[in-house]
């Protein structure tokens, strides 16, 4: 039994199976995401449609690269017996580090996505972090389990075998997960909108085209400060305002900083060469609703997808209260 499961874990692993596997398999996974995103297609499968059907097509491809690749395997083995080298032998002769080096490598791997795809968590509050972590080291923590185990019962092959075997049937699955786990952090950053002033510079930053409009930092001498970002998803848009009262700044002092910039100045009401373009434009600030008139605005960028419609569209904004030296940065993306 012993060395049947052995002889199996070692088609598995061959390279002529995973390349006989993976590279079809990473093709056609990688053409059927593309599939998804075509919006040509009057009647488009559904993500869950789409992912089952693949599941299928690549459970039968695994079956048949299997078959192959054990028929490959026996002519192997005859040719290795015909030189001494029995499976019992070359099993004998594997060292510690050639029997955790899979799952060792892929910790490794998936050590360095999982840091790739939780970056962005900074700042957020504690419940999305979590999440996010969990949802980006899954993959390093089994196959950390993977390796421990495995080290453990170095001497027994039926375990090796059995584990090792999980572990290239989980890599097969990497890019699925790695799909929907990006999807699950996105829905987890959008509904969980950061509010943390603290991390406001570091999210500047990281976050092309919005330094020509919003400070490097919030100034020291400044009350009431309000941050707001949330990365969007599906409908939603990403957004980012900044709030804070400044009593030292006048229009004047605010005029000169951004006349040149901007390709339109006034208020919110006289804005109508892109109708519908700045009617969020003060969203998730203090003055929502409030005063919004009141401001003058500094339109340093804004885009409709449709000459006609804003129903989709990008703005980034500067705007100042001479009444009360309210100041608000925002940009959004929708």
């Amino acid at each position: 039994m012993i060395k049947e499961n052995n002889k199996e874990d070692n088609i598995f692993k061959s390279k002529f199976f995973l390349k006989l596997f993976g590279i079809p398999a990473g093709i056609w996974i990688i053409l059927s995401l593309i599939s998804m995103t075509d919006q040509s297609d009057p009647e488009p499968m559904t993500w869950g449609e789409s992912i089952v059907s693949d599941l299928i097509i690549l459970g039968i491809w695994f079956g048949i690269s299997f078959l192959i690749a054990k028929h490959h395997k026996k002519k192997e083995e005859k040719e290795e017996v015909k030189k001494g080298r029995t499976p019992e032998k070359k099993w004998e002769e594997k060292t510690t580090f050639k029997k955790i080096r899979f799952p060792l490598i892929m910790s490794i791997i998936t050590f360095l996505i999982g840091i790739f795809l939780s970056y962005d968590s900074i700042g957020f509050p504690i419940k999305a972090q979590l999440i996010i972590f969990l949802a980006a080291f899954i993959p390093c923590i089994l196959f950390l389990i993977f390796l421990f185990v495995i080290y453990k019962n170095k001497e027994k092959q039926k375990v090796y075998s059995v584990f090792k075997t999980i572990s290239i049937v989980i890599t097969c699955l990497l890019l699925f997960y790695y799909f929907i786990t990006l999807f699950v952090i996105a829905i987890t950053e959008a509904t969980n909108p950061m509010t943390n002033s603290k991390y406001y510079s570091y999210h500047i930053f990281i976050t092309p085209g919005l330094k020509d409009t919003f400070p490097n930092k919030i100034p020291k001498n400044v009350e009431n400060v309000s941050f707001y970002y949330a990365p969007g998803v599906l409908q939603g848009g990403t957004r980012y305002t900044l709030y804070y009262v400044d009593k030292k700044m006048t229009l004047d002092e605010f005029d000169k900083k951004y006349k040149k910039k901007a390709e339109w100045i006034g208020h919110k009401n006289d804005y109508k060469d892109k109708p519908g373009l700045l009617s969020g434009a003060f969203y998730t600030t203090p003055s929502e609703y409030k005063n919004e008139n009141d401001y003058t605005i500094y339109l340093i960028y804004g885009r409709c997808y449709k000459p006609d419609s804003c129903n989709h569209g990008d703005f980034k904004i500067a705007a100042f209260n001479d009444k009360t030296h309210e100041v608000i940065y925002s940009a959004e993306s929708w």
